[in-house]
């Protein structure tokens, strides 16, 4: 479908990029650049893993190409060109026998024609193959420099997988946000205020909790940032831990233990927040409301289950603001 995009795109356009190995033309760089991607092209020219070596060709002198030496020796067997110039040179080592048998100086009245054409075209062949196997290297050397740039990731030719190369989640983890904290790291550097305390009664324990985490996530720049999220759809997490990036697991283990811990600390600061409020203790003053709205809060669901959908929640909303913003 892209390809007949492109042919409709480019008909007023005269072609300005062209792979003459696989007979391809477009005036979009960026289609050019997946053609150079593709499995066809990469088949027609080399090995795109090694981005260097050109497949070695075995070349009948009749212009046919073989992959493997075998399948010369089997065309040459029968090949009637070859025969030809073997005629011709035949022909022409008698003549000169028969020359010299009876005693005669001789001059060779005509260049063999058939054979100076051969030898031309097999010079013109020469030089052709040359130029493409030179064309090869450039568009090779073009797409080294799009992998080690980061532009694409790695090529998968498969039918059941699609992908774009436009982002490469192993190299914006592990080159542009090598320096990230590691997420417990992250907990532990939290500086958690009374006012936190007292949202999380006022908001529930979800959005509570959930601005305590985006909060401080935002202070933070993009590269240093402990989660990253690939795809919101499918919530694909990733976390930094023990300085090491990983995938988070369907369970999401690591970012539960995180919504755990930052939880807890919110609720020890319940002592200090007695302190400020001494009259919670009286129950019809209003510190006394908001305590107990506090401390219900601040405790999660009433049962694991409660509990698991509440990290969810969470989690979703987290996964919003660490969303990665693909080029």
């Amino acid at each position: 479908m892209d390809d007949m995009n492109d042919i409709k795109s480019c008909q007023k356009v005269a072609p300005k990029f062209i792979c003459s190995i696989c007979y391809y033309s477009t005036c979009k760089k960026s289609s050019f650049d997946k053609h150079l991607l593709s499995a066809t092209h990469i088949r027609m020219t080399t090995d795109a893993k090694s981005c260097s070596k050109v497949a070695k060709e075995f070349i009948c002198e009749c212009g046919n190409v073989y992959k493997y030496r075998q399948g010369l020796s089997k065309h040459r067997k029968k090949c009637t060109f070859e025969s030809d110039i073997k005629n011709t040179e035949e022909k022409e080592t008698e003549k000169r026998k028969q020359t010299k048998n009876k005693g005669m100086s001789f001059v060779i009245p005509d260049s063999p024609n058939m054979v100076m054409e051969l030898l031309k075209q097999h010079g013109e062949f020469k030089d052709l193959i040359k130029e493409q196997n030179k064309i090869i290297l450039e568009q090779n050397k073009h797409v080294c420099e799009l992998i080690s740039s980061g532009k694409i990731g790695n090529t998968t030719n498969s039918h059941n997988t699609t992908n774009k190369n436009k982002f490469n989640i192993n190299f914006f983890l592990n080159e542009q946000c090598k320096d990230a904290m590691n997420i417990m790291d992250f907990v532990n550097s939290l500086q958690l205020q009374l006012t936190d305390l007292e949202k999380v009664g006022e908001n529930g324990f979800v959005k509570g909790i959930s601005n305590i985490l985006i909060k401080n996530l935002k202070q933070l720049d993009i590269s240093k940032r402990p989660i990253h999220c690939s795809d919101l759809k499918r919530e694909t997490m990733y976390v930094k831990d023990e300085n090491t990036w990983e995938k988070e697991s369907g369970k999401k283990d690591k970012l539960t233990k995180m919504i755990q811990h930052v939880a807890h600390k919110n609720v020890k600061q319940l002592p200090e927040w007695q302190k400020e409020n001494p009259d919670f203790n009286h129950s019809e003053s209003v510190e006394s409301e908001k305590y107990l709205k506090i401390v219900g809060e601040s405790m999660g669901g009433l049962t694991e289950d409660d509990d698991i959908e509440n990290y969810n929640k969470i989690i979703k909303t987290i996964a919003k603001e660490v969303s990665i913003e693909k080029e």
